[in-house]
């Protein structure tokens, strides 16, 4: 059976359609680049069907009526009991990589890379999502970053085949600029709030202490006059308005309703508390008192569907974001890990397919299907041509949801972090005997509540042997005590995979295994970068997944710090003195193990070096992350005390400017460690640039 699922898994690798991958850089999106939607969609107007896109924050596996009956959701259970749901649906780990994905159907797009000086907004390149600033982290609203312009969406595709598009609640993809918002990025009208948390009442937003404002917009403009009423009220309020004066005689409609609720602040109305006053866990009774919020919201919807008359001719998707976080009173059980995780509680979410247009109802689908794939899901559905979107990653799903048929996805890349790296006891094997030369100096004084400028990215591939070279002759290694690794730590090269699993490999695993690695490099993946990947029923996490403990509810009584810290770093369980605090290498074949409690890394070698085969053939395009530090201009005090576009374009053009200069001046330090630094950076540079020139020929 061994040998099967390895020939099975080979072949899924070498048969993912690689033209997804090799597209060509556009221009901007235009009204000429999609002149053949309009007839599609015209020629077809009376099958266009409407579609509301429900998208919830933070709403966890155990979260929703049908997983859990403690928690009461009357309307989502009858919904996707009568439709479609889906139980191997999967998200990215935090808000905005899902956002950004879920609009744009891709895990890399355009995008502009570091400015330079004869390019300050950067040089346009074509390559992955998880090497833009999405992939990170989160966008913070003081950070002048958002969806590249040189990027068609799936409401600007929509729109372009005959959809009236509307959006209303959370956006968390930036708006730093004018042409950062939604209406510039294909939606009609807008009406909600631009950062990533706000209050459900005073519609206040913070980024850290005492940097606050007022978040809420009505397309381009500040809607003050709203405080007092509940979000989730009055973004479900603007959502009926929208449906009750859209004619659909004349177009069909798109809603993206993007609730606020389930994150934090936790803020239910106390009538819905009630119900749940028998669970003894503060936290969790407020927030599943939300989750009863986000019921009614979703019934009100469905009544105004009715009532206009579009119900029978429309498509009701419903999504979380990301997994849930316990700490705020989530629940992902009997899942592991959490929210801003890789493990299946992370990034494994809850969602169904509700539509009369559905052939096949009130079913289970485990078909694999990913954020991505809504894109080109829903615009094929509304008669677009998705052939003129290049290099989706998403796949056309409707014929696995509609009709039960095979998913066209075998594989799923969560993430590849570059800059979040294991932490020390699993970096070991890759760090020389030298590396306490590596280590920065302590700076005394006065801690900066800024983000630093973007950190220098290491490439994800091991050392060559001009990089040795350079070491021993500039290098005087000290003498230190070498330390036993554990096995799981160790380089993943091709020799150790043979030396280990020789008699296990089936002929095809055995004939890859043997071949050199990518690029002639002496490893197939440094293990100590975050990255995960799921081909087939095999999911592959490498460095550090984080919290990765199965929380049953209600066993975290106190939230255990500001929001904003649970966004922005993801603190790890695993540290310690037991073996998992060495790890740096997980394998779980998931079909078999969705709770992830048996680890095959040591037992299936062959696979692992199969996946990370694959983690490096998706780093080929590499390029450095841009995330870029606060703008103080920024600040809501200088804006009449809310959240605003701070920079046009030439301000635009001088802040990138004066980035690049900052970042040029510390280059040419005459400190031996910047000399160092500065190899290494031209070094990556050098093989970055090989990498993409070999990957476009």
């Amino acid at each position: 059976m061994r040998a099967a699922a390895a020939t099975t898994l080979f072949l899924t690798l070498c048969f993912v359609r690689p033209d997804r991958h090799n597209g060509d850089v556009g221009n901007d999106v235009s009204d000429g680049d999609f002149k053949d939607d309009k007839a599609a969609a015209t020629k077809g107007r009376r099958k266009q069907p409407h579609i509301i896109f429900i998208l919830i924050d933070d709403q966890g596996f155990n979260d929703i009526g049908y997983h859990n009956p403690s928690i009461k959701t009357p309307t989502l259970d009858k919904l996707a009991a009568e439709g479609v749901k889906l139980e191997n649906y999967y998200v990215q780990p935090i808000c905005t990589p899902s956002r950004s994905q879920l609009l744009t159907g891709r895990y890399r797009h355009l995008a502009r890379g570091p400015p330079t000086p004869s390019h300050p907004f950067g040089v346009v390149c074509f390559r992955y999502q998880i090497h833009t600033g999405l992939q990170h982290s989160i966008i913070r609203p003081s950070q002048p970053s958002c969806l590249p312009p040189h990027m068609d969406t799936l409401p600007q595709r929509l729109r372009q085949a005959g959809y009236a598009t509307h959006m209303v609640g959370k956006w968390h993809l930036g708006f730093y600029t004018k042409a950062c918002l939604p209406t510039r990025k294909g939606f009609d009208s807008f009406f909600g709030s631009l950062t990533g948390s706000v209050d459900y009442y005073s519609y206040g937003s913070c980024d850290g202490p005492g940097v606050c404002g007022y978040d809420l917009h009505a397309n381009e403009s500040v809607a003050w006059g709203h405080q007092g009423k509940y979000s989730t009220t009055l973004f479900t309020q603007q959502a009926r308005k929208i449906i009750q004066n859209h004619d659909p005689s004349q177009r069909p409609i798109f809603l993206l309703l993007s609730l606020q609720a389930v994150h934090t602040p936790l803020q239910p109305p106390k009538s819905y508390i009630y119900p749940y006053r028998d669970m003894g866990d503060v936290a969790r009774r407020r927030f599943a008192a939300m989750v009863s919020t986000v019921d009614e919201a979703v019934r009100n919807v469905t009544y105004a569907l009715r009532k206009a008359g579009f119900y029978r001719n429309s498509v009701i998707v419903y999504s979380t974001d990301n997994g849930a976080q316990p700490f705020t009173g989530g629940s992902n059980w009997p899942l592991r890990g959490r929210k801003g995780t890789y493990w299946e509680g992370g990034v494994r979410g809850v969602a169904f397919v509700h539509s009369p247009l559905l052939r096949r109802r009130r079913r289970v689908s485990k078909a694999l299907i990913h954020i991505t794939d809504w894109f080109p899901t829903l615009l094929a559905l509304a008669g677009g041509n998705v052939s003129q979107s290049q290099s989706l990653d998403g796949f056309d799903v409707w014929g696995a949801i509609s009709e039960g048929q095979e998913s066209p996805r075998h594989e799923i890349l969560h993430n590849i972090d570059p800059l979040h790296k294991a932490p020390e006891p699993a970096r070991a094997r890759q760090v020389p005997e030298s590396n306490s030369l590596f280590k920065k100096p302590k700076k005394k004084g006065r801690k900066k509540k800024q983000l630093k400028a973007r950190p220098e990215q290491k490439s994800a591939f091991t050392s060559s042997k001009k990089l040795n070279s350079y070491l021993k002759a500039h290098l005087k290694r000290p003498k230190a005590r070498r330390t036993a690794v554990p096995e799981d730590n160790l380089s993943w090269t091709p020799a150790k995979v043979h030396s280990q699993h020789k008699s296990k490999r089936s002929p095809s695993v055995a004939n890859a295994a043997d071949s050199p690695s990518p690029a002639g490099e002496t490893a197939v993946w440094d293990t100590s970068i975050q990255a995960a990947i799921r081909v087939g029923d095999w999911k592959l996490l490498t460095g550090d997944p984080g919290h990765g403990e199965w929380v049953p509810p209600q066993v975290l009584p106190t939230l255990s710090g500001r929001w904003w810290n649970l966004e922005r770093a993801f603190p790890s369980l695993q540290h310690g003195p037991n073996a998992e605090a060495a790890k740096s290498v997980w394998l779980f074949n998931i079909s078999a193990d969705p709770y992830e409690r048996h680890d095959l890394s040591r037992t299936r070698p062959d696979v692992v070096r199969q996946l990370l085969t694959r983690l490096a053939h998706y780093n080929r395009t590499a390029v450095p992350v841009y995330f870029p530090p606060d703008d103080p201009r920024a600040h809501p005090d200088r804006h009449g005390g809310a959240w605003v576009p701070w920079m046009d374009r030439d301000q635009e053009t001088v802040y990138k400017k004066k980035v690049y200069a900052g970042k040029k001046k510390k280059k040419n330090s005459k400190c031996r460690l910047c000399k160092l630094k500065a190899f290494f950076l031209k070094l990556n540079t050098g093989i970055m640039s090989s990498r993409i020139t070999d990957s476009s020929s």
